[in-house]
């Protein structure tokens, strides 16, 4: 009798695998079930338009949804439109210290859809990246040091090629598929001791350049999966700040010395948001391109309720490292 019942409980444990590495269970039941509609709430918008919405998700960790970067970068663009598009809607898969390979398992966390402002969370890459509706720009940021060391850089070629890239093809039918922006990030700016990256007073500089190194990887494999890329340098801006004004690169890092302040935050989000603006496909939407506001958006609250950042130190960051140019 035991061994009939092993049979069938074997399977399920087998079945249930199987999903999760497809990541049709990688978020609890509640937040799939609160998150039914949300896909079809998004198509029922896309079909009932006079002027279109640009359509922008991002897949990340913390990275992406401290300062609410998926909003944050929202309002930067719809500020700036002024051809047929009326409106920017966005969505988002994030899980907080995951990378690319564990966040197609593990899908969203449901706590961290709060850091967002409580909306637009998917929760699975799968269910992002197949909505209805498609993507105009798809926005995706790997662990903090992940592209930068071989085996996790590996990790994120696999990945890409196997999972992202055939969904982001697709794009839920939609032609054409969507324009891919790679977050770049940055070294920390205290040195974590167990990263095998050689000197630690000079592992801000070489972490950052691995990034940089190790994203430029990415975007060679995703085009030649057929996807347009451009690379958002935000690694590089920190770095023209650390190397131009020490004291106001200070204050782009939380107390943990490697995420992102609001201020960060903002200058990451003008890069994001430029890589966008200055493409050819969505140049006729920005005809001026891009409108930057020296002030925080009083609808966007700073991770921790920490106070938004000064007009005068917005000001000082884009004047030091605002967005020149995206590759």
């Amino acid at each position: 009798v035991l061994g009939w019942i092993a049979v069938p409980v074997v399977l399920a444990v087998a079945l249930l695998g199987i999903c999760v590495s497809f990541g049709w269970f990688s978020a609890p039941s509640a937040f799939l079930a609160s998150r039914a509609s949300l896909a079809s709430a998004h198509a029922e918008d896309c079909l009932r338009r006079p002027g279109f919405a640009l359509r922008v998700a991002f897949v990340g960790n913390s990275f992406t949804y401290y300062n609410d970067l998926p909003h944050l970068v929202q309002g930067l663009l719809a500020g700036s439109l002024t051809g047929n598009a009326t409106s920017v809607k966005v969505g988002a898969c994030l899980h907080g210290g995951q990378s690319l390979d564990s966040i197609w398992t593990q899908g969203a966390r449901q706590s961290d859809e709060e850091k967002i402002g409580g909306h637009d969370m998917f929760p699975t890459v799968r269910a992002l990246l197949s909505n209805p509706c498609g993507w105009d720009v798809v926005v995706l940021q790997d662990h903090s040091w992940g592209p930068a060391l071989p085996d996790s850089r590996a990790e994120g070629l696999d990945v890409l090629a196997k999972h992202y890239e055939p969904l982001l093809r697709q794009n839920a039918g939609v032609s054409p598929p969507p324009l891919v922006v790679l977050y770049q990030t940055w070294g920390y700016r205290e040195p974590k001791k167990d990263l095998d990256l050689g000197e630690l007073d000079k592992q801000f500089e070489t972490l950052t350049w691995k990034l940089e190194e190790g994203y430029g990887s990415y975007a060679e494999e995703l085009r030649r999966g057929g996807l347009e890329v451009a690379v958002a340098p935000a690694g590089q801006a920190f770095k023209r700040v650390h190397d131009r004004s020490p004291d106001l690169w200070w204050q782009l890092y939380q107390s943990d010395n490697k995420h992102p302040t609001a201020l960060g935050s903002y200058l990451i989000g003008a890069h994001l948001a430029t890589a966008v603006v200055e493409h050819p496909r969505f140049r006729d939407l920005f005809g001026a391109g891009l409108k930057l506001q020296t002030s925080w958006p009083a609808e966007i609250r700073p991770y921790g309720n920490n106070a938004p950042p000064s007009d005068k130190d917005l000001q000082r960051v884009l004047a030091i490292a605002g967005p020149i140019e995206v590759r």
